[in-house]
This record gives C-alpha cells, structure tokens and sequence, in this order.
C-alpha cells in the first residue's frame, strides 16, 4: 500500500474525526501566520466520465441541454490538466486547534440539471446551502458514508428557483457527505468533513494554496471521492511558506460496481419526433404465467383453470 495512503488512513481514523467531535476549535488572531502551498497530480489514464440516459429521468426537454447531443448526460468525475494537475481535491490541515476565524458556511449550486461545485468541504453541525436556479423540481437527497456503507442525512424536495438552508449532522467516525437528486441520478455532489479554516480545493491545474497558519506541525489530508485519502506531515515555521504535494495513481481509482456506467445502451436522439412512448406488456408471458397459475391451483388440491383464462382476464 502506498505509504501517503496508510497514513492518511491512519490520520483519518484517530485525527481527523476526533477533530471533528471532541476538539473544540478556537479563533485567534494569528501572528507570524505561515502559508503552504502546493499541487496535486493523477497519473495514469483518468476514468472516462460516466453515462446516463436522459430518457430515463423526467424534465428532458430542460435538462437535455448540456447533453451529448444523444441523448446522453456525462458524469465527469476526474477533471485532469494536460501535465496531470488533479482538479477537485480537498486538501485540509488536521490538527490546528487554534487560528483564524471559521466562518464557512458551505453552498451547492443545482443549474441545468447539475450540483455544483462537484466536490466541497463541509462543517459537522453546521447549515449547508442548496440554492436552485433551475425552472424545474429537484430532489436533493444527503448521504453520509464510511466505509461501504451509506446512511441518509436529510432528504429536501427543491421546488423551482428555491433556496434553503439544511443542517450537516455526521454519524459517528463519519467524515464523507454526498449528495443526489432523487429525480436525476446523473445529479451528483460530493463532500468531506473539515474541522478548522485551514483546507482549499484544487484548481484546474490541481494548486492549491492555505495561508495564515499559526507555526507549528500538522497532518497534511488529501481526498477525491474516488481515491482513498492520502496525508503527510508538514510543518509550517514563523512567516515561513511551505511547499507540498501529493500524486494519486488512476490504477487505484474506486468506483463500485453498482455505479459504472461506462457504456451507451440507448442511441435515442432527443426530438419530440423520435420519442415514442413504448407500449406497456407483462414481463411474463400469458401462457407462462397460466401455466403458473394452473400448477399453484394443483399443488393446493384446485381444478386446473380452463385453458385460455388468463387472457380473458387482462385487459387488451
């Protein structure tokens, strides 16, 4: 195992969640504050994005307009510059109890079918804000999860152009947030939990920058929702500014099996013309389901049913 990975591993478990529910942060002013600076790399071949089918999700009409064109929305999950520069990583300080003001109050964007931005950090117990520019309804369902196993926070029907403001309430030794709108499933956000003002993302070219921290030695975590967390310790001197990184590997992307969707089923071009409504069978057969029927009626003891009945009884 990569030796970034076990630590970060490790800073997670007895850290980074105990800094979340029995540290109790503290804002100071901070002097001689020092600033870390840094960037995060995937190597490898990044995941291709994910494909869902619009006909399979209502608003089509509205929501087909950032689509491929086929019908299709594309899930990209890894955003990667051309030298490998990892866009969309949290990267957090664990350990500082005391520094600057902790006034974040995090905010999802849902536009034209979308939750943006696509990975942010979030406070335990503390308010989010779903704010909806869309025409349309939306439903935004909160999971937190550990491990393989996910658990709902709070599920919020988002009526057209609304707002609102929903509280962040972690399970126990639970650190990650998702979100999903229970009307499209291509509608996806993701979260981690900080504990203190000292985190950022990564930009487009995977930089990142973390500035006024007080002097001291801390645990450095780096996450993507599909890798596991990687960390390393760093330092941070008087006035000084630090450089650090980390390199995820594509080879290690996870991504269960339930959510690949890495190929088309459908060709449909999204034209009034060419939707036509399919027309609506039994999945089993009428004779099979009377030859069902007929075996049950012996197995009690009954007469078998005259041949044919079952189509007398369906509607044609």
């Amino acid at each position: 195992m990569n030796k970034n990975i076990f630590i970060g591993m490790f800073v997670v478990g007895f850290l980074f969640l105990n800094g979340l529910t029995g540290w109790a942060y503290e804002e100071i002013i901070v002097n001689s504050g020092g600033t870390l600076t840094g960037q995060v790399f995937l190597k490898g071949t990044p995941p291709p994005p994910r494909i869902y089918h619009l006909i399979f999700s209502p608003n089509i009409e509205f929501c087909r307009d950032i689509s491929d064109g086929k019908g299709n929305r594309l899930l990209r999950e890894f955003n990667v510059s051309s030298d490998g520069g990892f866009e969309n990583v949290t990267v957090a300080l664990v350990g500082v109890k005391k520094g600057k003001p902790f006034d974040y109050t995090p905010i999802i964007w849902i536009e034209n079918c979308q939750i943006r931005p696509f990975v942010t950090p979030v406070r335990n117990n503390h308010p989010i804000t779903i704010s909806s520019v869309d025409p349309i309804t939306h439903d935004i369902q909160a999971y937190t999860l550990k491990d393989e196993y996910t658990f709902a926070m709070f599920n919020k029907p988002m009526p057209a152009k609304a707002s609102v403001k929903k509280q962040i309430e972690f399970r126990q030794g639970h650190y990650i947030f998702r979100t999903q709108c229970g009307v499209h499933d291509y509608m996806q956000s993701w979260g981690m939990a900080v504990g203190n003002p000292y985190f950022a993302m990564t930009d487009r070219e995977g930089r990142f920058v973390i500035a006024d921290i007080p002097p001291g030695t801390y645990y450095l975590v780096a996450w993507h929702p599909h890798m596991k967390v990687q960390a390393r310790e760093v330092t941070i001197p008087p006035e000084g500014r630090v450089t650090a990184g980390f390199t995820f590997d594509s080879a290690e992307v996870h991504i269960p099996l339930h959510d690949l969707q890495l190929s088309y089923r459908l060709g449909t071009w999204l034209e009034p013309r060419h939707l036509v409504p399919p027309k609506v069978k039994l999945q089993v057969l009428e004779d099979d389901l009377e030859d069902i029927l007929t075996l049950n009626r012996k197995r009690k003891g009954e007469s078998a049913a005259p041949t044919g009945f079952i189509r007398d009884l369906i509607p044609h």
